[in-house]
């Protein structure tokens, strides 16, 4: 239902130049919205209902016209007064649209079309221009934000001696060494030890650089070629920024579904500070085999034996322990061994 209305204005019948004064009402007559000119002596010229009519486009300070469905126009230089009826036939058209029909399976199925191109396509799109214009100072905030949030909640200090420590500190600084000038200063790399029983023998790295071995995985598995692999593949979820990419796809998704529900909460804290956005992902199965490739060839130039990496997958079938620990969540270690072996061929080959 609309209040009533009255617009000054001239009036042109279908075919003809002649200008009549005229004003136009509004009113609701019988469910429908009803649109009518009426000339000086109070005479009805025309009417229709509210969706038949015609609105033009407002250009500058020109007149404004509706056009009936009979061809009668109606001119007014009531530019204020017009803005009722525009205000008024664009809820009405809202109206329509929002009743049940067919035209809103259409709707509907367009909707879902382009959300699950934003997913599919537009979400990796921009997660490699964030990646771009984001600066390392924010990176660097992520890695501290994630670090704070594991030693509150999972990690307690190393109690590995300092010797083992050195070792492996040692390998770690071949392995930097061994990247090119233009990727190791690209990033703050950095190599901490942590007891997290919780999580069983496990390495992982963060955005910014930030590398995390637990005290199991260097008591378990002292071979330097197994650890060489293993710290050679988180290196390499660094400098592809598999890390950055995943949370800022799992960040854009949130945010798309967030908007079409109308509400997105206060996450981007979370995701800056806490990092429990971070914590959550797990790598694809194509950013996994590119780690693997990097490991095995960066521990090869560091002057480490490559197939290091294919002897722990080895053993960790052999013990099968296909929970809590390192990479539990990724491919099945039979798959990732014969990948590797299909590098290896390249990668050793005369």
């Amino acid at each position: 239902m609309i209040t009533p209305f009255s617009l000054k204005g001239f009036a042109y019948n279908a075919g003809s130049s002649r200008q009549l004064d005229v004003r136009l009402e509004g009113s609701y007559h019988q469910g429908e919205t009803c649109i009518r000119i009426i000339g000086l002596k109070g005479d009805e010229v025309v009417r229709c209902v509210l969706h038949e009519l015609k609105i033009d486009v407002a250009l500058g300070s020109t007149v404004r016209k509706l056009t009936f469905p009979d061809g009668t126009v109606f001119e007014t230089s009531d530019h204020s007064g017009f803005k009722k009826i525009e205000v008024v036939i664009g809820d009405k058209f809202l109206h329509r649209l929002e009743q049940f029909g067919p035209h809103l399976f259409g709707i509907c199925l367009a909707c879902l079309g382009v959300g699950y191109l934003l997913w599919r396509y537009g979400l990796d799109l921009l997660a490699g221009l964030v990646i771009i214009i984001v600066p390392n100072i924010v990176v660097e905030q992520i890695d501290r934000g994630v670090l704070q949030t594991i030693d509150y909640v999972l990690a307690e200090p190393s109690n590995l001696d300092e010797g083992k420590k050195d070792d492996v500190r040692l390998i770690y600084k071949r392995l930097i060494a061994a990247l090119p000038d233009k990727e190791r200063k690209a990033h703050k790399f950095t190599l901490l030890f942590r007891d997290i029983p919780s999580i069983g023998p496990n390495a992982f790295a963060l955005p910014g650089g930030t590398m995390v071995i637990t005290d199991e995985l260097v008591s378990e598995y002292l071979d330097k070629d197994i650890l060489a692999g293993i710290l050679g593949h988180e290196i390499g979820h660094v400098v592809d920024e598999h890390g950055l990419r995943r949370l800022y796809r799992s960040f854009g998704a949130y945010v798309l579904v967030a908007v079409l529900m109308g509400e997105t909460g206060p996450l981007m804290e979370d995701f800056l500070l806490e990092g429990n956005a971070l914590l959550a992902l797990s790598y694809s199965r194509m950013q996994e085999t590119q780690a693997d490739k990097f490991g095995l060839s960066l521990s090869y130039r560091a002057g480490f034996n490559p197939t290091g990496l294919k002897k722990f997958f080895q053993l960790m079938l052999l013990k099968k322990k296909e929970k809590n620990h390192w990479m539990s969540s990724h491919p099945n270690h039979k798959t990732r061994i014969n990948d590797i072996d299909i590098f290896l061929d390249s990668l050793l080959a005369p």
